[in-house]
């Protein structure tokens, strides 16, 4: 897959925007302690979150297939799986590039309209989203007091730079809005199947059915119980990490869906993988159950480290099988 200029400006962007958050995040860090806090940690724990995370994303995996499923013939949840490591490992190079790259693969690999893909990817991260108020939600209802402190001082920190930059933003958002409603009256009244508006209706409508998926799943059941399943994962293999470091041996279990909540934030943020972001929301939230801020760095540090390096080695070994299928395809193509 080509790389355009505006990835490469994206790139650009995302690595500033990272560089920015670790100075900002890191500045009064005392890094000898965190360098003996890392030689002191219990990496067996690592090893049983990287077990976990695999799980989740094999669950993501059969999710997603279920979702391509309702469009033709159902590809393999071990299709999807590669897929989807792929897509992790391509969003460590330029955020969001592996979204487009697991629909690729699967027009590749099984010939399934890469706009019908991109719509289904679209539900998996709003299913995600969905999750994420769920629990966001269910923490501030059993810690609003505990919290409240710290999000009132988070706004109070941040609340001149919002209402710096929120006319900037207006503006985008109503533009952007603007650009979309011609785009589709456009391609509405358009008639002429070589006109660029013809194809925008016609992939707009791919992408349409994708979204709708959701909606045609033929185990509705195993769906939902999956992305429960995925989240219940998440959460196990950031809670048993905190096993292997004495300061957060005792980390409560609502903690612990704390610190999910900020980190999936921190994840969602417009960085590299999540990079300085999730470090600085997963150590500062962990101030406010008495975890100081270096001891909840090393914390953060290891937590996404290992996912971080989990991704570069199953997203290359998944690269290489999908290349050798690649490849072996193309050759019994050939001899036929």
């Amino acid at each position: 897959m080509k790389v355009s200029s505006k990835d490469i400006l994206k790139l650009i962007l995302s690595l500033g925007i990272t560089g920015y958050i670790l100075y900002n995040s890191t500045k009064t860090t005392d890094w000898n302690q965190i360098w003996e806090a890392l030689k002191s940690f219990k990496y067996e724990w690592i090893l049983v979150s990287v077990l976990l995370s695999l799980f989740s994303h094999g669950l993501r995996a059969y999710r997603w297939a279920m979702l391509l499923g309702t469009q033709g013939p159902r590809p393999s949840t071990w299709t999807a799986f590669l897929a989807v490591m792929a897509c992790y490992l391509g969003n460590m190079a330029i955020p969001r590039l592996g979204e487009v790259a697991r629909c690729t693969i699967m027009k590749e690999e099984k010939d399934i309209p890469v706009t019908f893909s991109l719509g289904t990817v679209i539900t998996d991260r709003l299913l995600d989203l969905f999750m994420l108020m769920l629990l966001a939600m269910f923490l501030l209802a059993m810690q609003f007091d505990l919290l409240k402190s710290y999000f009132s001082q988070f706004i109070d920190d941040k609340l001149p730079f919002l209402i710096t930059i929120w006319p900037f933003l207006a503006l985008a958002g109503v533009l952007g809005l603007l650009a979309i409603l011609f785009f589709v009256r456009k391609s509405k009244e358009e008639r002429n199947p070589k006109s660029i508006y013809y194809k925008i209706n016609q992939k707009g409508n791919e992408l349409i059915s994708g979204i709708k998926a959701i909606k045609k799943v033929e185990n509705p059941l195993g769906f939902w119980v999956s992305t429960l399943g995925i989240w219940v994962l998440y959460f196990a293999m950031l809670y048993i990490i905190s096993f292997g470091y004495a300061p957060t041996a005792e980390l409560s279990l609502i903690a612990g869906v704390a610190v999910l909540v900020m980190g999936s934030l921190g994840m969602a943020a417009p960085v590299n993988n999540g990079i300085g972001a999730y470090q600085a929301l997963v150590a500062s939230i962990l101030v406010v159950y008495g975890i100081t801020y270096n001891d909840g760095y090393v914390f953060a540090v290891v937590s996404h480290g290992s996912q971080v390096v989990s991704v570069i080695l199953f997203g290359f070994l998944s690269l290489l099988i999908l290349n050798f299928r690649k490849k072996k395809k193309r050759i019994d193509t050939n001899e036929k």
